[in-house]
């Protein structure tokens, strides 16, 4: 018996993640100093290149923002200066056996996702002491921002938070709870589609069996887009389509009362700056090329279009921004002037528009 016991724990032993150390978080701590900092006395972090999201303190606001969204607690900052963000984690992809931390340069925060939230009106829960700091995988990679209650705001919230210049979350009208590992209909706000005890079977002709899945789908959905169920009411199957409308702004005391108001937008008519060395104007021309960059090293000039990067059509500086955001290395499908190339003499006169396209490899 003891020799199993033995072997037992042995195995248990080789199949643990190891626990890391303060020291991993200190250099997680000086990797991504640069996407975590102090703005106007509030804790701030980079969510991309020129978005940040500052929590707001009890007694404490901003002069100047794009947004105050109630339900996070949160300021969206767009700034004038070129942010350096850190690579953001799905942190639905970690079990309670992984192990994350709250980046700081002395002391150690360390622990577990104790669960996460079913809803907007709670919160993501940390199973160990916490402060104001970003959360982080032992690899460094951003899952959320930490709170000094246990609590934290997963990237799948801020991710939504930074897509949206207002205060924009999905509501259908309609709360569901789960039982049996089931989901039914619990109450009727505001539908005159849907009733009590109705089983939702699928959304989207996708099965749904997940409370928190089912909410985030209806919270993290496009602004006026529809979404068809399949519920069963009283053994028959019933198809509804729904509208998604925006969430009321009241009634999430828990956060706090404060509603957007005065609300200065400081995004200015210069143009985009990418910490890669360049600048775009709203046409995705390039209206500056920094010496010495990346950018000036890969060979983009001044008046170079961007029409694509990594194959991804480009419509404004903003899906440029979520490009440069989510990767590492970017392959710009560029059109230049013929002006700008080497002369080359012809025989006869040109046929073409005078631009050539060709590819500009950029890495951060």
């Amino acid at each position: 018996m003891k020799i199993f016991l033995s072997l037992l724990f042995s195995l248990s032993m080789l199949f643990a993640i190891q626990r890391p150390s303060l020291e991993d978080f200190v250099a997680c701590f000086n990797k991504n100093k640069a996407s975590v900092f102090i703005y106007e006395g509030m804790n701030a972090f980079a969510l991309s290149e020129n978005l940040l999201a500052v929590v707001k303190p009890k007694n404490a606001k901003l002069n100047q923002y794009v947004k105050y969204d109630p339900f996070l607690n949160l300021y969206l900052v767009r700034t004038e200066f070129s942010l350096i963000p850190k690579n953001m984690y799905d942190e639905q992809n970690l079990s309670r056996n992984d192990w994350v931390g709250i980046i700081d340069p002395s002391r150690a925060y360390i622990g577990h996702l104790q669960y996460l939230a079913q809803d907007i009106n709670e919160r993501d829960r940390l199973d160990f002491a916490t402060k104001i700091g970003q959360l982080s995988t032992p690899c460094c990679n951003m899952l959320g921002i930490a709170l000094a209650d246990g609590s934290f705001i997963g990237n799948r919230y801020l991710k939504h938070f930074m897509k949206y210049n207002d205060v924009y979350w999905g509501d259908i009208g309609v709360d569901f709870t789960s039982r049996d590992g089931k989901i039914y209909v619990e109450n009727v706000r505001a539908s005159g589609q849907f009733l009590v005890n109705d089983e939702i079977i699928s959304v989207d002709d996708v099965p749904t069996n997940d409370l928190r899945e089912l909410n985030e789908k209806i919270l993290f959905a496009d602004r006026d887009s529809t979404l068809y169920f399949r519920v069963l009411r009283d053994n028959v199957d019933t198809n509804i389509s729904v509208r998604v409308s925006p969430k009321e702004l009241s009634g999430f005391d828990m956060i706090g009362n404060e509603k957007p108001k005065n609300v200065v937008n400081i995004v200015k008519t210069q143009d985009y700056r990418s910490n890669l060395g360049f600048s775009l104007n709203k046409n995705l021309v390039v209206s500056r090329v920094e010496n010495n960059s990346k950018a000036a090293a890969a060979g983009l000039m001044v008046g170079d279009k961007i029409l694509r990067v990594n194959n991804q059509a480009l419509t404004n500086t903003a899906s440029l921004q979520q490009v440069l955001m989510a990767g590492n290395g970017f392959d710009l499908l560029v059109s230049r002037s013929s002006t700008k190339l080497p002369i080359i003499k012809k025989s006869g006169p040109s046929t073409g528009d005078g631009e050539f396209q060709f590819f500009i490899r950029l890495s951060k």
